[in-house]
């Protein structure tokens, strides 16, 4: 084996992300050694973590990011002949990469099943990479049945064009030894269709049946394609992540790789890029109970520094009652409802209404009313009752026109307050209520409109009618002169 092809598969092992080159070819078989030697080395000195996805969920995956597990991996590129540990001095996990080297077998056999179920390119956009110019980038995602243990993936692809009413398609070519079920692909041509194919392999060989991919095309134009519409959300909560929801949208092969998701409310704004992966939502954590929030989504360039316009959505969190029940004291306390006005005959009126909370949770009330229209005493009033009080009786002014705003506060066990209001108008001894103001004059005037029209349409009435007087002595007159 020469110095440059090992250098090259020392790049292409190394990294979690290839390019594709019809012009290269590399040994599948050796690659397979390569993956199992690696794969020893995981089993041996790496460890099994989570990572948070997109949607909110954890995913297992092997870590391998120890200098231990780097000194085992190169004992495997290095030193892939036993001639090399005899001529020179290797020790700790290093001379243990090597013996893995010499333990691994392009003919193993297969053993167990596979732990994925499935291949596709997710996302596409130009290519950041300079010496690339005029192609594109993607990711590929390895989707998994369960937590897959310290394996890595031989990566093969194929590419075809259509000409000449059929299609010209290329053999197999190996790229890769990956270890993530994130992949980073580059160089993909505008216009040509590309699949892929990946061969699961552990410790002791490979696992279950290759996997491959269906057939995508790379986008015929060097532009980042805007975000599909629409947003969708979907409110949630969860002991974790407390009030949150997920943002769902149609998302396709042709799409970009790369978004910036803005949530805003009245007084925050936050702003995060992201990357996409295997799950199809994002979860948006951190929000307020009950407050109605924007979410803006622009699809990004692989540098991010081009931006699309914007797709947006307006949706309402959560509210807490719904999560802890109408009255907690887990959430911000609410006004008092069905607010209602009962004239009594001794010039009071009876005001009423439906607590917001069990007694237990509610500290007091304090009931102010204020006179802003009219004669009345402007001053406000203010009175508290106890917990367990749903009404009050307000003497009324006699012999004076004023509009009172009424306001009932409810504060809960823990001091917090909310409150409701109502209208209350005094006119002539008569009283209205409405939650709108009543201006006295106006209510006379729409009186008095109403008594005019009513008797303009009696007389109407009677004058058209043939049984009225005045008609019949009218026709008698008309019939006498011709006659």
């Amino acid at each position: 084996m020469n110095m440059r092809f090992l250098l090259l598969l020392q790049l292409f092992s190394h990294t979690v992300a290839f390019v594709v080159l019809p012009y290269i070819q590399i040994d599948f078989a050796h690659l397979f050694r390569v993956a199992q030697c690696k794969a020893k080395c995981s089993e041996k000195y790496g460890s099994p973590k989570h990572r948070t996805m997109l949607d909110g969920t954890t995913d297992e995956y092997f870590a391998i990011d120890s200098e231990e597990y780097e000194k085992c991996e190169m004992g495997c590129l290095q030193f892939q002949h036993r001639r090399d540990m005899k001529r020179v001095n290797l020790t700790g996990a290093t001379l243990q990469g090597a013996k893995f080297w010499v333990e691994s077998s392009a003919h193993a056999g297969k053993v167990g099943s596979s732990p994925i179920s499935s291949i596709e390119l997710l996302c596409q956009m130009p290519s950041a990479t300079p010496d690339l110019d005029d192609s594109y980038e993607g990711l590929i995602g390895l989707s998994k049945t369960r937590p897959s243990g310290p394996i890595q993936y031989v990566i093969q692809w194929k590419q075809r064009t259509y000409s000449m009413g059929k299609y010209d398609e290329s053999n197999w070519i190996t790229a890769s030894v990956e270890s993530d079920t994130m992949i980073k692909v580059d160089g993909l041509i505008p216009g040509v269709q590309y699949k892929f194919m990946s061969t699961v392999v552990g410790p002791a060989g490979k696992l279950g049946d290759t996997i491959q991919s269906e057939w995508a095309e790379i986008g015929s134009t060097l532009d980042v394609k805007i975000p599909g519409a629409p947003l969708v959300v979907k409110n949630g909560f969860t002991s974790d992540h407390g009030v949150m929801a997920h943002l769902h949208f149609p998302r396709t092969a042709y799409d970009s790789c790369n978004f910036r998701v803005q949530l805003k409310n009245g007084t925050t704004a936050i702003t995060r890029d992201i990357r996409v992966d295997l799950t199809h939502s994002i979860i948006l954590t951190n929000l307020e109970f009950d407050s109605s929030y924007i979410v803006n989504l622009a699809a990004l360039s692989a540098d991010k520094k081009i931006a699309t316009s914007p797709i947006s959505v307006r949706f309402n969190s959560f509210q807490c009652k719904a999560v802890y029940g109408k009255g907690s004291l887990n959430c911000a306390p609410e006004p008092v409802s069905n607010i209602r006005v009962a004239i009594q005959p001794n010039s009071t009126a009876l005001i009423s209404w439906t607590p917001s909370a069990d007694p237990e949770n509610i500290l007091t009330y304090a009931v102010t009313y204020q006179a802003y229209i009219g004669t009345c005493n402007k001053n406000p009033t203010t009175v508290y009752l106890d917990a367990t009080s749903d009404i009050y009786e307000m003497l009324l002014p006699v012999d004076q026109q004023c509009e009172f705003m009424f306001r009932i506060t409810n504060y809960d066990a823990i001091g917090r307050e909310a409150f409701a209001e109502t209208r209350i108008a005094v006119v002539q001894d008569k009283i209205f209520s409405s939650s709108t103001s009543l201006k006295t004059p106006v209510i006379a005037l729409i009186i008095s409109f109403s008594i005019l029209i009513f008797a303009i349409l009696c007389v109407a009435i009677c004058r058209c009618c043939t049984k009225c007087p005045v008609k019949i002595s009218e026709n008698k007159a008309k019939l006498t002169e011709y006659a």
